[in-house]
């Protein structure tokens, strides 16, 4: 991204710090933010209760972000997403997040190929178990 389209973000943005072991959010709650790992990692997952066993879905490192399928389309959270190494993360909210997607095409353009790679990489996944 452009030092601008940078900048623009880190108006918005809230610095969050989360410890080793730190859930960020559980599937299913309300998502009204997304975050952008700034330091560490976060691992997304499958589960609602920490005593029964998780599924990894990804293991996502700095300049890497997740959150975004609930504030783009106002469903609860699709995983859950827990810090596995002492994190920073910028969290976004929905509101100013949608108003900076209309107003800067290069950051709309940079989340639509990232989440089209994304789409790409799981129908790999699924394919390759079958």
């Amino acid at each position: 991204m452009s030092p601008d389209a940078l900048s623009a973000l880190a108006k918005i943005a809230n610095d969050r710090i989360f410890a080793k072991g730190e859930v960020v959010f559980v599937k299913g709650e309300e998502g009204k933010s997304l975050f952008i790992i700034v330091e560490g990692a976060v691992q997304i997952h499958e589960h609602t209760n920490s005593s029964e066993p998780h599924r990894e879905l990804a293991t996502l490192g700095e300049g890497e972000f997740f959150g975004e399928l609930s504030i783009l389309d106002n469903e609860s959270r699709s995983a859950s997403a827990t810090a596995v190494a002492d994190s920073i993360l910028l969290e976004i909210g929905q509101n100013p997040f949608q108003k900076l997607l209309v107003e800067n095409f290069e950051l709309s353009q940079n989340l639509l190929a990232a989440l089209a790679n994304r789409v790409r990489n799981l129908s790999k996944k699924i394919q390759n178990n079958n």
